[in-house]
């Protein structure tokens, strides 16, 4: 490859680039080589999945003649003082040695696998419940390291180039990992901003969707609802996600669990073509009606250990055994039998000699898409879900309209005007009831928001979405939410009833009214984001949601009195409904109604008003803090 005058080399994809190379995981400048000897000095120059030196991302370093230079997919080498681009890889071996996972308590999940499975071919990892398959799965894709061990991808140690193997890595988790709401194109085409670069141009991105789509034959369907898809094509989608950025080995765990037996088939025989098509495929199952359609078998025992590893029309011979049921009991009952049998019979597993891992100068930080990019598309994303599920959109909209009729049932004339002798406290119901419907509408609407995604988002934090980027687009989209439906509210109540008489802090009573309702909305949604975040499933949160409402109208202090009270007045710091319900009182001049139990947030004073709002912005805070913290927890990176 020719340089300049200076020895410097431009790569990217962009055609003015010294060297052009045709690879979308490519920036369009993605690196600038300069020669130094018969080396090059390397800088990255901001690409979005960074530019790695003999496996390591770098900022710049120094490539010398036995050094391997990666971008996207393209290796290079420095060779006479020019850099050569190595062979393309697609068509990757895969190779495990003596994978063994151990949990700190001594229990065993894996007992020292070995496999060698060639180039271009589809293996199925089978055995009974317990024995280890998606553990293996975990330590073959790096998303959960091995206790010791090595995986060999294409020669070259997986553990130690973990973070520049993992771009060619697709992973199809049990679950479906797109949104059901979305059609096929819309889905792939979040998916591809995200994983993409940003300054690819939307053509080719929207190229690649039609040659992934086409692939997959799911052409007739892209503009398909994918809830509306049979099973077997939305785990075609779900694969095609992972097709975008062209993976030289696709992962699958139980992609036909629950479907019917011709589905089944349909999905094997995808995955065959995949495979046939130049892609190593492995795919945990539990179905071994289409086994034949594999190359290769693993069959592991309880324990984790091989029971068989083979072409699969041998497996029954192997056992001596006419049924696979009757391979699993054989291999349940008496596991250390069959792989005993193994190792007598079976034979060893060679497979190629794994590089070395060759010392390069310190990791560079890792890079994302910018955090404003993935913000933007995921903030655009989630709007378009929560719009296309007609019964929430339905429901969001409605509530505000609800809530405002409940509280003009409460009985009197006077609002938040000055108090009759006949109702004086009504004022302080009106207020009880807006506050906690404001409480109920923020917390309706993101309690089960994190816990339906959770299976996305693992899958899009194992390909770099930050964590913070996700929980501020929620935050957003929830910020915006709670702003309108808050004024839907308190703007249809003003209509029918008297505003407060005097304002303490921004010159108007009903914008202080206003940011009290709204900011109560927002703390109780930031609230229910957290109880999404740390329930299991979702029929967890329901119990959760209606412990939360129910606390928020005890502590509200409207109520039931808990100023001076032991216990109930500190759990009442914990509840928006309390500052929300302390900002509205101190405006409306709470104080002032007769025979009321004196509450030193109530009091018409400027201080009092920002101090109940200044502890629901620390509310917000708070729970933001602890929801992203669980966050980072779930689909952690290694």
């Amino acid at each position: 490859m020719p340089t300049d005058i200076h020895g410097c080399v431009t790569i990217g994809r962009a055609a003015d680039n010294t060297l052009t190379i045709d690879d979308l995981q490519a920036s369009r400048y993605h690196a600038r080589a300069t020669r130094r000897g018969d080396g090059f000095w390397i800088e990255d120059l901001g690409s979005l999945n960074g530019t790695y030196l003999n496996g390591r991302p770098i900022s710049a370093a120094l490539c010398g003649a036995n050094d391997l230079l990666t971008i996207g997919r393209r290796q290079f080498r420095a060779v006479g003082g020019e850099l050569i681009m190595t062979r393309q890889h697609r068509e990757v071996s895969l190779v495990a040695r003596d994978l063994r996972v151990v949990l700190r308590d001594g229990k065993q999940l894996l007992g020292g696998v070995d496999f060698a499975l060639p180039t271009a071919s589809l293996m199925a990892v089978i055995g009974p419940s317990g024995a280890g398959k998606s553990t293996l799965l975990g330590a073959l894709t790096g998303a959960r390291k091995a206790s010791s061990g090595q995986v060999g991808f294409d020669g070259r140690d997986l553990y130690a180039n973990y973070h520049e193997l993992r771009q060619r890595i697709g992973l199809v988790p049990q679950d479906d990992v797109v949104h059901p709401q979305l059609s096929v194109r819309q889905a792939l085409e979040y998916a591809s901003r995200l994983r993409f670069p940003a300054d690819l141009d939307v053509r080719a991105r929207r190229a690649r969707i039609g040659q992934v789509v086409a692939e997959l034959e799911l052409s007739a369907h892209i503009d398909t609802r994918i809830d509306r898809l049979s099973g077997g094509q939305r785990k075609r989608t779900s694969v095609a996600l992972e097709l975008l950025t062209e993976p030289s080995l696709l992962f699958l765990d139980e992609p036909t669990s629950g479907l019917d037996p011709g589905l089944d088939k349909s999905v094997m025989t995808t995955l065959r073509t995949l495979a046939d098509g130049g892609r190593t495929v492995v795919v945990v199952t539990h179905n071994v009606a289409n086994l034949g359609l594999c190359d290769r078998m693993l069959l592991l025992a309880p324990g984790g250990t091989v029971a068989y590893f083979g072409p699969p029309e041998n497996l029954l011979g192997h056992f001596g055994l006419g049924d696979y049921s009757d391979v699993f009991t054989q291999v349940s009952a008496r596991p250390d039998a069959a792989t005993d049998r193994f190792r007598r019979y079976g034979g060893g597993v060679a497979g190629e000699e794994l590089h070395p891992p060759r010392p390069g100068p310190p990791a560079a930080p890792l890079r994302q898409q910018p955090i404003h990019t993935q913000v933007a598309t995921l903030a655009a994303r989630h709007l378009r879900v929560l719009a296309a599920d007609r019964s929430y959109a339905a429901f969001t909209a409605a509530l505000p309209l609800v809530l405002a009729l409940l509280v003009l049932a409460v009985p009197g004339s006077a609002g938040f005007g000055p108090p009759g002798t006949d109702r004086p406290t009504e004022k302080l119901q009106l207020l009880v009831v807006l506050i906690v419907g404001a409480a109920f509408m923020g917390l309706a609407s993101s309690a089960r928001d994190l816990v339906a995604e959770r299976p996305i988002y693992a899958r899009e934090r194992g390909v770099g979405l930050s964590a913070s980027a996700y929980l501020t687009a929620k935050l957003g989209v929830y910020l915006g939410l709670a702003l309108v439906q808050s004024a839907v509210l308190l703007g249809v109540v003003m209509v029918f009833t008297e505003a407060p008489a005097g304002d303490v802090a921004l010159g108007h009573p009903v914008a202080e009214l206003y940011v009290a309702v709204a900011a109560t909305t927002f703390a109780s949604a930031c609230l229910g984001l957290l109880i999404s975040a740390t329930v299991s499933t979702s029929e967890q949160v329901m119990p959760l949601l209606v412990v939360a409402i129910m606390a928020q109208l005890v502590l509200c202090g409207g109520l039931i009195p808990v100023a001076d009270q032991a216990v109930l007045e500190q759990l009442s710091w914990l509840a928006p409904s309390r500052w929300g319900y302390a900002a509205g009182a101190s405006t409306v001049e709470a104080l002032g109604v007769p025979r009321v139990v004196r509450d030193e947030l109530w009091e018409h004073t400027a201080s009092a008003w920002w101090k109940a709002i200044g502890m629901l912005g620390a509310f917000m805070l708070l729970t933001t803090i602890a929801t992203g913290l669980r966050l980072r927890r779930v689909g952690a990176r290694r």
